[in-house]
């Protein structure tokens, strides 16, 4: 099985509990951020797995492509996996990202926390975004919907400025 793969199952599992899907589209949206925040934060997965700006956030075509890979190989991917662990220096990188994830405030759902995230770690990393600062207004000022989800935005933006 591909490496990459393999590698990008694990991490996924390790970070949410569960092997990548792409089933929903609420599946590939939480395993767009979950590459996204991850690639963003150090941690590659192949030297192709680019991201742009999309209307949901930071997407990868390279990415997609992988998950539907996944997706197609799920009970290969379990067995190559299955006698493998994360070692050395990534886990304290996971480990920091895990605890970024798990500060979901519990009445924000998990994509759109890991939407929340992802947009913006992409926002915040963009050196045309110069004010930081309001970096939160941008985000909803981009994705309106997210104005139900404020209060999770600054805990995010919060969260976020130790790492960017």
């Amino acid at each position: 099985m591909n490496i990459e793969l393999v590698a990008y199952s694990m991490v996924h599992e390790y970070l949410l509990g569960r092997l990548p899907s792409a089933q929903t589209y609420d599946d590939r949206i939480i395993a767009q951020k979950v590459g996204y925040i991850t690639k963003s934060l150090g941690i590659h997965y192949g030297k192709n797995v680019d991201f742009f700006w999309h209307k949901r956030g930071p997407y990868s075509r390279v990415l997609t492509s992988m998950l539907f890979k996944i997706e197609n190989n799920k009970e290969e991917i379990i067995e190559d996996t299955k006698n493998l662990r994360i070692k050395g220096p990534i886990l304290p990188k996971l480990d920091m990202i895990k605890s970024l994830i798990d500060n979901r405030p519990a009445s924000c759902p998990e994509v759109f926390w890991l939407e929340i995230l992802a947009s913006l770690l992409f926002l915040m990393k963009d050196p045309s975004n110069l004010n930081k600062l309001n970096i939160d207004e941008l985000l909803i000022k981009k994705k309106p919907f997210l104005e139900l989800h404020r209060q999770s935005v600054l805990i995010a933006k919060n969260s976020l400025q130790n790492y960017v």
